[in-house]
């Protein structure tokens, strides 16, 4: 055999061992052998970075394996395909073209976070970043952001109120502006231009619309009765009388760190332009994000003459006319209740009785 031909034979043999080489990587990158490292794994690629961090982070949870020859291939065969930040979640281990699918696609994972009514913006917010969306500071400096505030709320001091309690389907790339955005234009959605024409019927802005609304919210869960108690608050300010509304002094004490769960009757003196037992007429400001309903009974309060309720042990409500109506109606709640009976005081109380817990209103 001639010396060319023996080294076109050698070539050849190499040749066909880089070909069973690459094609024996390629399959163990594609078809990683032995058992699962566990399930599934969540991983999460911030903005920034770098291809090499990527697959480094991949191999470190057991999603493909070698990290360099993952890279390798991406960088030779697949590297048109842009790699996008997010989370992401894979079995391990996973076959790399379906790594390098999905994150050219931005698959990433979607979380959906259920905002209930009645939920302060430090509530709400709380929803999103404690599942690693976004973080706290984010979400409250987007609170009160200028641009924000002058698309629904001119001349406030944040968004409080206007963050309208839905279903949001995020990620973890999400920032908290876009969040507070998105909550704010469902706002607007909801509040249409009749509901804005009704509040001005009845002399209200829209912010104190919403700020009525929100104490509607907090004061019942019962659809029926939003708007009996709008029209009890709505009596209130016509005659002047202050709306002694728990939630408000309960929102004062949140909003300045001293809330512990449970109101007691010496917060009513509670030193706060929030405490409608100190001060007349509506308090500054929203004090949580109030749902559609609550918005409705705000701008279209009952038309009756109750000036107070009292919460039963059913949740529901008595509405009274006058104030002996309303300590009769404070008295059969306390023996509904198996509470002893207390002696009428000898002056107005809190239009609620005075008792003291944290669901009671004034009515």
């Amino acid at each position: 055999m001639s010396a060319a031909r023996r080294v076109v034979r050698i070539g050849l043999l190499l040749a066909l061992l880089a070909v069973a080489v690459a094609v024996y990587l390629y399959r163990s990158l594609e078809y990683p052998a032995g058992p699962p490292t566990g399930g599934e794994v969540t991983v999460f690629f911030p903005f920034g970075t770098s291809t090499k961090e990527i697959f480094r982070r991949l191999d470190a949870e057991g999603v493909v394996r070698p990290a360099w020859l993952a890279e390798i291939y991406y960088r030779l065969a697949r590297s048109a395909t842009a790699l996008q930040a997010g989370e992401y979640r894979y079995d391990r281990p996973t076959p790399l073209s379906t790594v390098i699918a999905r994150m050219g696609r931005g698959d990433v994972l979607r979380h959906t976070i259920v905002v209930p009514e009645g939920l302060t913006a430090e509530e709400t917010f709380e929803l999103f970043w404690s599942r690693g969306i976004s973080r706290p500071e984010a979400f409250r400096h987007a609170l009160v952001n200028p641009q924000l505030l002058t698309s629904v709320a001119r001349g406030a001091p944040d968004l409080e109120g206007f963050l309208f309690p839905d279903t949001y389907v995020v990620t973890r790339s999400t920032s908290a502006r876009q969040i507070v955005e998105t909550m704010v234009a469902n706002f607007r959605r909801h509040f249409t231009p009749e509901m804005r024409a009704s509040a001005q019927a009845i002399g209200f802005s829209e912010r104190q619309a919403v700020t009525l609304a929100s104490i509607v919210q907090k004061e019942t869960s019962l659809d029926r009765e939003e708007a009996l108690i709008a029209g009890v608050y709505w009596n209130r300010l016509r005659h002047r009388m202050r709306l002694q509304a728990d939630p408000t002094v309960a929102y004062a004490l949140k909003r300045d760190g001293k809330w512990t769960g449970t109101l007691y009757r010496s917060d009513y003196g509670y030193e706060s332009s929030f405490n409608t037992y100190l001060f007349e007429g509506l308090p500054p400001g929203p004090i949580c994000n109030p749902g559609e309903d609550a918005l409705r009974a705000a701008v279209a309060p009952a038309r009756t003459e109750f000036l107070y309720f009292v919460a039963d042990r059913t949740g529901s409500h008595t509405f009274s006319k006058t104030f002996q109506e309303h300590l009769d109606a404070i008295a059969a709640a306390r023996k509904q209740a198996g509470a002893p009976s207390a002696a009428p005081p000898a002056a107005e109380p809190p239009a609620n009785g005075g008792e003291p817990h944290g669901r009671n209103s004034g009515g």
